[in-house]
């Protein structure tokens, strides 16, 4: 007999109807480029807010680079403008499908606690708090981890910009076309704090978005792993109760539970149909997230292969002349193999996980059950036999042998370089 289902929810728990990506869209809403009100006069107040962010930080800030590049005195200053251009343009492309993509977004969002909405037992009630506890901190920890580092970043970056300056506003960033004709400023030192904020932003945009893009794929992977876990017990029929989480700062996420005992009996089939039903609505997601991001991340590994090519023959140049050139190549290479590392573990995570699901199904003990749950099993393992892949462009997958394939042509392509230059 199976029991009735119950909602179970904690005083201080995580609400069914809340988002895995609240935090991400909180940091996208500071920062101007997510709008969270329907409608009303916050929702055209943010939309001035956006229209601020989109005209002045992010398409004038983009002109503004290439102009200093085009005006650039010296190759090492030339580098650092098409460095900053070539990566505002690729996060410029992925914010231009996030933007006209918005249904898609807010479906991406809904569509990670639809397994909350499964019956399932106390058991994996525990499992699932475990897991998605670790996924929503690793997630809220990168996103603060990259934040800090480039408001690090940029305050040293602002520093030197300052000493070069001399107190001169034509001097900053701010004072090169078309910037300067948006802000028409004579106080050195206001000049200065609005080109360092409103730079500074420029920046915190893209990392926030790169994090958006990262927690999904972290989301992900926790789906796929509760998936396995439901597998993995799917043909058992009865149940005992499991132990009391010992750890306090697990969160406990509302869902439906059906509460087993030592009495309560499973039917293992249901079981299994629930699993068939949860791995769909997986790959539904990350169809979501390939229709969004799928065409946009293809131009960000191209961006990533030519900077690490033209850092990294400016670094060995740099060693037989200017030593200052291959200090700033180094400043320059680090956050671009970081942004590139970030989309191929994403995408590598999703892809290792997937391939655990077809032992997590044979260790189901299939071959114990009845012949209807038999003959679902060898239905279901066709389907899951073949890994789920986040790729860009349909050309190349997201994934540990896609990093170690942009480095090694990056090395042949300067190794190329440098023959011809000597």
């Amino acid at each position: 007999m199976v029991a009735p289902k119950i909602v179970m929810k904690r005083k201080n728990g995580f609400p069914i109807e809340k988002s895995y990506l609240h935090f991400n869209f909180r940091c996208l809403t500071w920062l101007g480029i997510w709008n969270p009100y329907e409608k009303g006069i916050k929702y055209w107040l943010y939309q001035i807010f956006w229209a601020y962010v989109v005209i002045v930080v992010m398409a004038l800030r983009l002109m503004n680079i290439l102009v200093r590049g085009v005006n650039a005195d010296n190759s090492a200053q030339f580098l650092q403008e098409f460095a900053l251009l070539a990566v505002e343009t690729a996060d410029t492309i992925k914010y231009i499908a996030f933007l006209f993509h918005r249904d898609q977004v807010l479906e991406l969002s809904d569509a990670f606690n639809w397994e909350r909405h499964l019956p399932g037992t106390d058991e994996i009630r525990q499992y699932r708090n475990r897991v998605l506890t670790r996924s929503l901190r690793s997630s809220k920890t990168f996103t603060i981890i990259i934040i800090i580092t480039l408001l690090q970043y940029f305050t040293f970056s602002f520093y030197s910009a300052f000493c070069e300056a001399d107190y001169k506003v034509e001097k900053l960033p701010i004072g090169v076309p078309p910037m300067k004709y948006c802000f028409i400023l004579k106080n050195f030192w206001f000049a200065f704090v609005c080109d360092y904020i409103s730079f500074t932003q420029l920046g915190l945009i893209a990392v926030a978005h790169d994090a958006f893009i990262m927690a999904v794929m972290i989301n992900v992977k926790a789906q796929l792993k509760i998936l396995n876990f439901r597998m993995e017990r799917c043909h058992l029929v009865v149940h005992e109760d499991p132990k009391d989480d010992e750890e306090s700062d697990i969160i406990d996420f509302e869902c439906d539970v059906k509460r087993n005992s030592k009495e309560c009996m499973s039917n293992p089939n249901e079981e299994l149909i629930d699993c068939i039903k949860f791995h769909q609505q997986i790959v539904r997601t990350l169809g979501i997230f390939k229709k969004i991001y799928n065409k946009a991340l293809l131009p960000q590994l191209t961006i990533s292969l030519l900077l690490i090519t033209v850092l990294l023959l400016q670094m060995i140049l740099g060693r037989e002349g200017n030593s200052a050139d291959a200090v700033v190549a180094v400043g320059f290479l680090i956050p671009v193999l970081l942004q590139l590392l970030t989309f191929c573990w994403g995408g590598n995570m999703i892809l290792v996980e997937s391939d655990k699901s077809s032992n997590s199904l044979y260790m189901s003990h299939w071959y114990e059950g009845n012949r209807t749950f038999r003959n679902n099993v060898k239905i279901f393992i066709g389907a899951i036999r073949k890994p789920l892949i986040v790729s860009a462009g349909g050309l190349c997958d997201l994934s540990a042998v896609t990093f170690k394939n942009i480095l090694s042509k990056a090395y042949s392509g300067v190794a190329v370089l440098q023959n011809m230059n000597e």
